[in-house]
Parts: C-alpha cells; sequence; structure tokens
C-alpha cells in the first residue's frame, strides 16, 4: 500500500503542478501535496475503493455525453459548506490553462 500511497503523491503534484511534501519522520504532521500558486493543500488517499467513486462513476455513465465531466457535490447533516470531487485530469487541465492566461499565453486547452 505504500507504494500505491507515494504514486498518487507523485501523480497528483505533477498533474497539479504542485510539490509533493517528504517527511523525513513519518509521524510529522503534514499535507502530502501542495500547489502553491493556487494555494491549494492536497491530502492524498489511497484505498481498494471509496464509496463517493463509485456515486460519481455511475453519475457519469448514467448522465454524461463525451466531452462532459462528471462532477460530486456533498455535504453531511450540519455541515457548512460542501465538497465537490471532479477528476484529477479535468482539474489539472482547469489550472493549466489559468497559468497559461496568467502569463500571457495563449494556448487552447481542453477545458
Amino acid at each position: 500500500m505504500s507504494k500505491r500511497w507515494k504514486d498518487l503523491e507523485r501523480t497528483v503534484a505533477k498533474a497539479l503542478g504542485g510539490r509533493r511534501i517528504v517527511r523525513e519522520d513519518f509521524f510529522e504532521s503534514a499535507p502530502d501535496v501542495v500547489v502553491d500558486d493556487f494555494r491549494i493543500v492536497c491530502e492524498c488517499k489511497a484505498h481498494k475503493r471509496f464509496s463517493h467513486h463509485s456515486l460519481l462513476d455511475k453519475s457519469r455513465d448514467k448522465y454524461c455525453r463525451p466531452g462532459e465531466v462528471p462532477a460530486l457535490a456533498t455535504k453531511a447533516e450540519g455541515q457548512r459548506g460542501a465538497y465537490i470531487t471532479v477528476p484529477l485530469e479535468w482539474l489539472a487541465a482547469i489550472l493549466n490553462r489559468v497559468r497559461q492566461m496568467r502569463d500571457g499565453k495563449r494556448e487552447d486547452a481542453n477545458v
């Protein structure tokens, strides 16, 4: 499981243009990935399965046409605010497009 978790951290850091936080002391408290230019702090979890991934997959299969992106919004009872889960590749494309626009580069991205 350790390799799968580390691979996920590397994948997320690369996709989002962030940096993986490597801890010398395993019990040291720190996030797994930080994307400084968007102030994203990411905790990475790799398990055999997640129930909300099944919900997202079902939504994609049932409602999305080619080129559409599934998203899952969740809110627990009494929770302030809500969360949204989207595919990593889609979020990475948005961040890269914003970076291009911010840096004055005009390239078409599949966002």
